[in-house]
């Protein structure tokens, strides 16, 4: 089966860590941006008039985002520098989530994020869940791994980070084994995960994304989420 970027309409691939083929070469989409595109064909419907928050946007859907939600799409990031060619404001989930407004966005939309950010994180889903309108979604992906939670939000050696964390400049793990003693105790999330329940077969296959992210818990899982899901309130 020919497969096609859906985000962007490519059909080049490149490798990513390993994976065969993942890495779409025209807008750097991965096999968990796709599914989260996959995701929104089924759940949302655009009207253009969206207040959007998007953390740390990839290209694929940041592109999408400027022509669905023009004046209404907030692309953020920690270091919006490294974004070359696309516009970003600068945003720290730390210090500046305390500061998003009440009930103010339809959509807040994140990816392999939240192992970057040095704080607690029952603060960033309590304010990213408050700014939500009460309608609104909140979706996003976790590098979820075997094993168990593990953070540390000292000092770490890029070495060290790297042999606990997966990656130098992540600061936790997110442990399959106990998903349910940590993130399930903020939010109500789904106890099993199926991309096939958004689209079909065809779909997902012609979109690039392998068998073995369509379903269970691993990093393309997308976490769809509402403010009424919000466990501390």
């Amino acid at each position: 089966m020919k497969t096609v970027c859906n985000l962007c309409g490519s059909d080049h691939w490149r490798d990513m860590n390993g994976r065969i083929g993942v890495l779409c070469q025209k807008c750097g989409s991965l096999e968990r941006t796709r599914a989260i595109k996959l995701v929104l064909d089924k759940v949302w419907q655009f009207s253009g008039d969206e207040r959007i928050l998007h953390i740390a946007p990839e290209k694929g859907l940041y592109d999408f985002f400027r022509t669905t939600a023009v004046k209404g799409y907030e692309p953020v990031d920690y270091d919006p520098e490294s974004y070359a060619g696309l516009e970003l404001d600068k945003f720290d989930l730390v210090a500046d989530a305390p500061r998003l407004p009440y009930d103010c966005y339809d959509l807040i939309i994140h990816s392999h994020v939240l192992e970057h950010v040095r704080c607690n994180i029952a603060h960033v889903f309590f304010h990213l869940t408050r700014a939500l309108k009460p309608n609104g979604l909140h979706i996003f992906c976790l590098p979820l791994m075997e094993g168990y939670y593990e953070e540390d939000l000292g000092p770490l050696s890029e070495g060290e980070a790297l042999r606990r964390f997966g990656q130098s400049d992540h600061v936790r793990r997110f442990g399959i084994e106990d998903l349910d003693r940590h993130l399930g105790l903020i939010l109500k999330i789904q106890s099993e995960y199926s991309l096939y329940d958004y689209a079909d077969v065809t779909a997902i296959a012609s979109s690039n994304i392998p068998p073995s992210e369509r379903s269970g818990l691993n990093g393309s899982t997308v976490f769809v989420t509402r403010k009424s899901d919000y466990l501390l309130q």
